[in-house]
């Protein structure tokens, strides 16, 4: 018997960290293994994709997926995390709103960004926020992000609201940091919500506190290709048992003849997803198996 296999779209509640949601969804299906796609902090809510049985290994796949968040800026204090719920570390003036518009230019496209030191980045084999813990305080490293969409949504001084349109690994809090220091002051996240992760919207997911053993599970191929942004293919029925094993990927008319793209998300004649293939230097291999079918 094939238990909950698939995707579930979370909206997750303030004041509860991703891993106790997703635990929780799993209590809830009695779901043997479940896990997420990118980490909301504790104090935001919003879209957390919850991966159910063997599509946990699905994770590095849909965390290479933009974001889309409403943020809400206070300016004027800076606490140590960078978030409602660290200490105040510093206080600043108020910027008037052009101020905020004439720099907001500056952190469009690709930037540079330091994450927070409060963040889960490995320093030397430590997550940094164990180390700041700990009363140290390590060097953060830059990494280039891309904001493709920044707009403010409202100003009632001190607190900025903004829409943001981001890539993987950007740190709205970190954003939210360097705007303020351009503008000569200080700032923190005290609201934070996310609307979208690639074509998933918060509008088409679940409450955990509704979830149960009756709630479907999103596996059929027009979600599986929306949600992973890859073309899909349908492996010959002859060649599913093949697939499920890890086999050969040689078997004549498995791929299509241009097969010019470096994954495929696959799927049986039935609509069922296989699991992802990936083309490394024009050598065909495995990227995820949906095992559970085999049971």
């Amino acid at each position: 018997m094939i238990r909950k296999n698939g995707i579930i779209l979370i909206d997750k509640n303030e004041g509860f960290t991703s891993s106790d949601t997703v635990r929780l969804v799993g209590r809830r299906l009695k779901a043997k293994k479940t896990g997420h796609t990118g980490t909301l902090d504790k104090f935001a809510s919003g879209l957390l994709l919850c991966l159910v049985g063997s599509f946990t290994r699905l994770s590095s796949y849909l965390t290479e997926q933009d974001k889309v968040y409403d943020a809400t800026i206070e300016f004027g204090r800076e606490t140590e995390t960078l978030d409602p719920e660290g200490e105040v570390c510093g206080e600043g003036p108020i910027p008037e709103l052009s101020e905020i518009e004439a720099v907001l230019q500056g952190f469009r496209g690709e930037i540079s960004q330091k994450p927070p030191v409060y963040s889960a980045v490995h320093i030397d084999g430590t997550r940094a926020y164990k180390r700041a813990l700990k009363g140290e305080s390590p060097d953060m490293p830059s990494r280039r992000i891309l904001i493709e969409y920044l707009e403010i949504t409202g100003y009632k001084a001190p607190l900025l609201s903004l829409q943001i349109a981001c890539s993987k690994g950007t740190y709205i809090r970190s954003l939210a940091r360097d705007i303020a220091y351009e503008l000569g002051t200080v700032a923190f996240v005290s609201s934070l919500r996310r609307m979208k992760v690639g074509s998933a919207v918060v509008e088409d997911s679940s409450r955990v506190e509704d979830i149960g053993e009756e709630t479907g599970v999103i596996n059929d191929r027009s979600s599986m290709e929306n949600l992973l942004g890859l073309e899909g293919i349908s492996v010959p029925d002859a060649a599913v048992d093949d697939f499920l094993l890890g086999r050969s990927l040689d078997t004549p008319g498995f791929l299509p003849e241009t097969a010019d793209k470096e994954h495929y998300v696959c799927f049986d004649s039935l609509g069922r997803f296989l699991g992802v293939i990936r083309n490394q230097e024009h050598r065909w291999s495995y990227g995820m198996v949906n095992g559970a079918l085999r049971d």
